[in-house]
């Protein structure tokens, strides 16, 4: 179980680590909370494994996917992307629905990933920072998120948002498929064609991953910090332009 959980621990650190990134390269800025369905679609893929944190809700979807298959591939993106953007179009009402399951989820599943992780965040700071303070800050990120969350299932049901949302779900979707890529194990890329491939970098649950994420946690904190300071987060401007006027 720990396994599946570093994974999708790292999954979601990436996503977001991905989108805070290119928002600031490429200077289009998008409402912070949002960031929730990033987490979502970085963990999505993982569906197919029973034991991840999304697989674990159903279970029966893992025992009928193969793991790293379809849901791993550009085939599977596809019907992803796709199928997220047909319901923006003529079947908005159901993307409603998705968004609002898309939000509570990425909410949760952030909460538990962080949770099942302390203890390997705390390995990797080498005592920079104490198990106890990691977990208060969980606390206090955890309230942020779920007020956040409260805003955005507001403007879910207004119909606003809409391409924001589809653009980090894709983003999300993606960067999953590149984090898997990256290992010894790789991904069939080519689905229905299955043989693997990636990069070979290090192995799934490695220490090298477990390192990793504790960088890619301090990457987020940087591009958060930075993503605040250059879209003026803290304004009060900010927040009335995207939740009284939409976007």
């Amino acid at each position: 179980m720990l396994l599946c959980n570093m994974l999708a621990f790292n999954h979601a650190t990436l996503a977001s680590a991905t989108a805070l990134g290119l928002s600031l390269y490429f200077k289009e800025p998008f409402f912070l909370p949002l960031i929730i369905f990033v987490i979502f679609a970085g963990v999505l893929p993982d569906i197919d494994h029973p034991g991840s944190e999304l697989g674990r809700w159903f279970k029966p979807v893992g025992k009928m996917l193969p793991h790293r298959g379809i849901t791993h591939s550009f085939f599977g993106a596809f019907l992803f992307t796709g199928g997220i953007y047909l319901l923006l179009g003529s079947q908005y009402q159901y993307f409603r629905y998705f968004g609002v399951f898309g939000a509570v989820f990425g909410v949760y599943l952030l909460e538990k990933i962080l949770h099942h992780n302390i203890n390997k965040i705390d390995d990797y700071s080498k005592n920079l920072i104490q198990q106890k303070q990691i977990k208060w800050l969980l606390k206090i990120v955890t309230v942020v998120l779920y007020i956040f969350l409260a805003i955005l299932i507001f403007l879910v049901w207004n119909n606003q948002m809409s391409n924001q949302i589809y653009q980090l779900l894709v983003i999300g979707y993606l960067a999953h498929i590149v984090g898997d890529f990256v290992t010894i194990e790789g991904v069939p890329l080519f689905y229905p064609i299955k043989k693997k491939m990636g990069l070979k970098l290090f192995k799934t649950g490695s220490g090298q991953e477990a390192f990793i994420g504790f960088c890619l946690v301090i990457l987020n904190i940087y591009l958060t910090i930075q993503f605040v300071q250059v879209n003026n987060v803290n304004s009060l401007d900010y927040w009335s332009k995207y939740v009284n006027l939409g976007y």
